[in-house]
């Protein structure tokens, strides 16, 4: 009950601030609902973690059938002077998409709930024991443990010779059942700031095939394991301080010169729904910046998703026009919570390749939803139990601070040549 109360109270507020968004305004009903280091939730359902280094995040989670675990109201508070500001509105999985390589019958493990899926499903998500949570806190949800909150050593924050210093991360995960494959939900976010989403893959494999073409011959019988592609499609609405609706998104490429001497940056302002894939040979990427918060500094605040997984690329079929792309940028809309099978009634779009019709995202509240793919090839190290399998990416503050969060380290300045090379490299 105080779950769904607060789960009340929080997007009622949310549809007020996105009703009138000002910046003015929205201040002051966050002012009016609570005082300004509150969270929209409270015990069990508020996770709030401050570390050695001073800095500091604050969230909100619930378990959804289809997503599993969703947390929301994201906070990060750096130490030192910079305040504590919201980072995104909702952050979960959006879909778990397995590809046979032998062209069995695809399967859908987050929406498919009528074909055995659901990362929240009773049967499918884990009741956990402090055994899977060592030195950890236990959340519950229904009566049942399903989430771990740790605080763990992350290992070098920052190393300078004699200068060092070790980090920490808060995890938070969950873990499902779907078929045979189990998933571990892992959110890493660490105390200067940076979210990493991933998920490991565990479990049995999946599927055997007649043909050694379409996998691998795993024992004396002849039994060959079905290669298969996972993809993960992450949800994430960002909603940077306090106007959802002034965030910008911009493309950034690192361009090279013919004879790839030099590269030569470029940032592109997205202005409408878009879809858009990774690109190893320019190291695209993509960051989402507020319009008008600044740090001391004056430069905006922001953060940024970097690809870290690209050769295992996965491309979509005409049956599948969704899958096509690495990275969906929409304005935000209630009824849009799945790249695909997305509930139609009121006029939404089945899937993602709906959700993309050329609306301004400007000035709009976005939403990212982004995808990394792994491709398996069975060997016989994986029966009787998949060793898990770990695919995620990082996205990291720019800007949200003058300086490293976790240090306050004097800054040498610059001794730059002829050129415009800085003369301190040659001395490293």
């Amino acid at each position: 009950m105080m779950r769904a109360l607060a789960g009340s109270r929080s997007r009622a507020l949310r549809h007020i601030r996105k009703a009138f968004a000002r910046p003015a305004l929205a201040v002051l009903l966050a002012g009016l609902s609570s005082p300004a280091w509150s969270q929209s939730c409270s015990g069990n359902d508020l996770i709030d973690v401050t570390f050695a280094a001073g800095s500091r995040w604050d969230m909100c989670w619930e378990l959804k059938a289809e997503e599993g675990v969703v947390l929301s109201d994201l906070h990060f508070t750096p130490n030192g002077t910079e305040p504590r500001r919201q980072v995104m509105h909702q952050a979960n999985l959006a879909e778990i998409y397995v590809a046979f390589d032998d062209g069995a019958p695809s399967a859908f493990h987050v929406t498919d709930i009528a074909g055995g899926g659901g990362l929240g499903v009773s049967g499918n998500i884990h009741v956990l024991t402090a055994s899977d949570c060592p030195g950890g806190s236990l959340r519950t949800a229904g009566g049942d443990a399903v989430l771990c909150e740790q605080i763990l050593p992350r290992g070098y924050a920052y190393k300078w010779y004699g200068t060092v210093k070790q980090g920490q991360a808060l995890v938070v995960q969950h873990r499902a059942t779907v078929g045979l494959n189990t998933y571990v939900v892992r959110w890493r976010l660490f105390d200067d700031g940076t979210i990493e989403p991933s998920v490991g893959l565990s479990g049995e494999i999946p599927a055997l095939t007649s043909q050694d073409k379409h996998g691998w011959v795993l024992d004396a019988a002849g039994r060959i394991g079905t290669a298969f592609n996972t993809s993960y499609y992450w949800r994430l609405d960002f909603d940077i301080g306090t106007d959802a609706s002034d965030d910008i998104v911009e493309e950034i490429e690192i361009q090279p010169s013919v004879d790839r001497t030099k590269k030569t940056i470029s940032q592109t302002s997205l202005t409408s729904e878009t879809s858009r894939s990774v690109d190893a040979d320019v190291k695209r990427s993509w960051r989402v910046r507020d319009g008008t918060i600044t740090n001391s500094d004056g430069r905006s605040i922001s953060y940024h998703v970097e690809p870290l997984h690209t050769a295992h690329r996965f491309a979509g079929t005409i049956d599948s026009p969704w899958a096509m792309h690495d990275l969906h940028v929409t304005a935000f809309n209630s009824c849009e919570r799945f790249v695909r099978a997305n509930p139609t009634t009121g006029g939404c779009g089945n899937d993602i390749t709906d959700f993309v019709n050329g609306q301004a995202i400007y000035p709009a509240d976005i939403v990212l939803w982004y995808r990394i793919n792994y491709h398996h090839l069975p060997r016989s190290e994986d029966e009787p139990s998949l060793p898990i399998h770990w695919d995620g990416f990082s996205i990291v503050p720019r800007d949200w601070t003058s300086t490293n969060p976790i240090t306050r380290l004097t800054i040498g300045a610059p001794d730059f040549d002829a050129e415009g090379h800085d003369t301190r490299l040659a001395n490293g």
